[in-house]
C-alpha cells in the first residue's frame, strides 16, 4: 500500500516533504548569506511560501535545490534592497551557533561578496557543480569557477591554511 502511495506521489506532493525535510538547513544556508538569523528564517518562510504557491512549475528532478534557489535568490534580491535603501545594519552578534564553531570561519565568509558566500556554500556544504549553481543564481558557468577558486584562496589565506 505504502509503495502505490509513493508511486502516485506528485513532483508538488514531494516538495511539501521536501520543505519540512530542509528547512532548517535552509534557514543556515541563508543566515550565512544575510547574516542575520531573523531575516534567514523570514526569508526561508517566504521560500517555502513561494515554493508552494509555485508548485506547479516544479518538475520533480531536484526539490532541495529548488527550494534552495528560491530562497537564496530572495536573500540576494533583500541584500541588493539593504544596499539600495541603506535601511538596516547587518546583525553579526545573533549568529552564536556559527560563531561558537569557528568564529575565525564565521567572520573569513562574512567578508565574502554575498553571491559568491552563496555559491560556496551550495558547492562545499550541498555538492552543487559549477553548472547547477550558475544555472541557480543565473550567472555563466565560468563566473562560478572563478568565484568559488578565488572565496577558496581567500578562505585559505585569511584562515592560514595555505602555509
Amino acid at each position: 500500500m505504502q509503495s502505490t502511495i509513493n508511486a502516485a506521489a506528485s513532483p508538488a506532493d514531494a516538495l511539501e516533504v521536501t520543505l519540512d525535510r530542509y528547512y532548517e538547513a535552509l534557514v543556515r544556508r541563508l543566515m550565512l548569506i544575510v547574516r542575520d538569523p531573523e531575516e534567514a528564517a523570514d526569508l526561508a518562510q517566504s521560500a517555502c511560501a513561494r515554493a508552494l504557491e509555485q508548485r506547479g512549475r516544479f518538475d520533480g528532478r531536484d526539490p532541495r535545490g529548488w527550494l534552495y534557489t528560491i530562497g537564496i535568490n530572495l536573500a540576494l534580491n533583500e541584500l541588493r534592497r539593504r544596499r539600495r535603501w541603506l535601511a538596516r545594519p547587518v546583525v553579526e552578534s545573533d549568529a552564536t551557533w556559527a560563531i561558537e564553531i569557528d568564529p575565525d570561519l564565521w567572520s573569513a565568509l562574512g567578508e565574502l561578496e554575498p553571491r559568491v558566500r552563496a555559491a560556496l556554500l551550495m558547492n562545499v556544504l550541498d555538492g552543487y557543480s559549477q553548472a547547477e549553481i550558475a544555472t541557480s543564481l543565473r550567472v555563466p558557468e565560468g563566473t562560478v569557477a572563478s568565484w568559488l577558486v578565488r572565496a577558496k584562496g581567500r578562505l585559505r589565506d585569511r584562515l592560514g591554511e595555505g602555509e
